[in-house]
Parts: C-alpha cells; sequence; structure tokens
C-alpha cells in the first residue's frame, strides 16, 4: 500500500465480505473505487457488485414512499468490530488494530439520505450498506429490521453482477450508485488486491439536502479483544 492504495491482503485477517458502499462514514465519499488484482486464490474470492438504482426502483411502492425521507447515520466505527472479529490469530488481530486506529483514529458519523439522487444521471439509488449505524427517527431494533429488509431487496440476484478475478484484472465502479463485498470462500489460500479511489461529493436527496457530517472526534485508543 502506500498513501494513495489501500492493499487488502488476505493474510492481514481482511476480507471486505459485508455488502457496503465505499467510505459512506464522511459526507463527500468517493464517487468511484478502482480495483485492481494482484494474488488471487485458485478457487474463489469474487467480487459481487449491488445496484442501488435498480433496487430502487423495484421496490414496492409503500416502501419507496417510507425511504423517499428517509435518512441514515454511517459510522466508520460500526463496521470495524465485524473486520476485527474475523481476524484468524493475535496477530492479525493486531495488525487490523493498527489498521482501524489509523482509518478510525477520527471518528465520523453522517446522515446521509436513504435515497440519494445520482449528480450526474438524475437517477434515484438506495444509499445503504453496512456503515449504517441507525436510521434517524428510529430505535435500534426498528433500525435493524427496515435495513434487513432494504438490504436484502438491494442483494438480491437480479440487481448482482459477480465478477471471477484474474491476477492483473482492474475494475472500476460507480460508488455513488453500488454496493459491493468479497466472497470470503477461499479458506487460507492467499487474496491481494490494490484499491484507489475517486473524490466525490456531497450526496443530496430527492428534496435537495444535502448529507452532513453530525460527529467528528478524535477516537479513544483501541485495544483488540
Amino acid at each position: 500500500g502506500s498513501r494513495y492504495l489501500l492493499e487488502l491482503d488476505s493474510k492481514e485477517g481482511y476480507a471486505a465480505s459485508s455488502w457496503h458502499t465505499d467510505v459512506t462514514f464522511v459526507d463527500a465519499y468517493p464517487k468511484g473505487s478502482i480495483l485492481r488484482a494482484i494474488t488471487i486464490p485458485e478457487a474463489g474470492g469474487d467480487t459481487l457488485w449491488a445496484n442501488g438504482e435498480t433496487a430502487y426502483e423495484g421496490l414496492p411502492e409503500p416502501l419507496r414512499q417510507l425511504v423517499n425521507n428517509l435518512w441514515a447515520t454511517h459510522s466508520n466505527l460500526y463496521d470495524y468490530a465485524a473486520i476485527l472479529s474475523g481476524a484468524k490469530d493475535d496477530a492479525a488481530r493486531e495488525r487490523l488494530s493498527q489498521y482501524r486506529n489509523v482509518f478510525a483514529s477520527t471518528v465520523y458519523e453522517t446522515e446521509h439520505p436513504v435515497v440519494r439522487v445520482h449528480p450526474v444521471s438524475g437517477q434515484r439509488s438506495l444509499l445503504v450498506g453496512h456503515f449504517v449505524k441507525q436510521f434517524v427517527g428510529l430505535n435500534q431494533a426498528e433500525s435493524s429490521a427496515l435495513f434487513q429488509i432494504l438490504q436484502d431487496h438491494i442483494t438480491k440476484p437480479e440487481n448482482v453482477v459477480r465478477w471471477r478475478w484474474r491476477a492483473g484484472d482492474v475494475a472500476f465502479w460507480d460508488n455513488q450508485s453500488t454496493q459491493h463485498r468479497a466472497v470470503s470462500d477461499f479458506g487460507l489460500q492467499r487474496r491481494t488486491l490494490r484499491r484507489a479511489t475517486v473524490n466525490g461529493e456531497v450526496p443530496v436527496a430527492i428534496d435537495g439536502r444535502r448529507s452532513r457530517i453530525v460527529r467528528k472526534e478524535k477516537a479513544t485508543q483501541y485495544e483488540p479483544a
């Protein structure tokens, strides 16, 4: 890795195997992401992408009316616990702890509209993913139930494409209207990819309101469990 490239290496215990949109815990999160395959397992380790625009178009009308005016709080602390719990040994957990202290050394919480209007096409898409902490105005139990409904809808097979990597492959996608995840089915085989992102702009809701950071503060030192 470097200042501009993030290396995603399975030897560090890292596999982004939950559905997410990159870096949504900030307001102007990346508009595009690029992955280059370096080391690929003989079998497994594919990446899935889900289309948030077709997912929105396919929502039942009552659900569409609900999400049109709904907002969600995204946090960079909310997803790292799941990543850390997947570490294979103490050394991997320590490396992931260091990773978290770099990428979550500042705690962010940002409110985004659940329905984002694309800045170029004007299309509406669902903005959810596993950086979501809670829906604004709903309690945790209500948020969890609605989150699962929306995620299940977004990730239906008809909204998803699957890519089988070969070394040297490059994937470039619109991070403003998609989610993605790695398939963690490659056991102890090595899987290394490098990621770069393209600066984005602050999302806009259907009613014209813009996403906003509601919390930004220095994190307390993290100690692995």
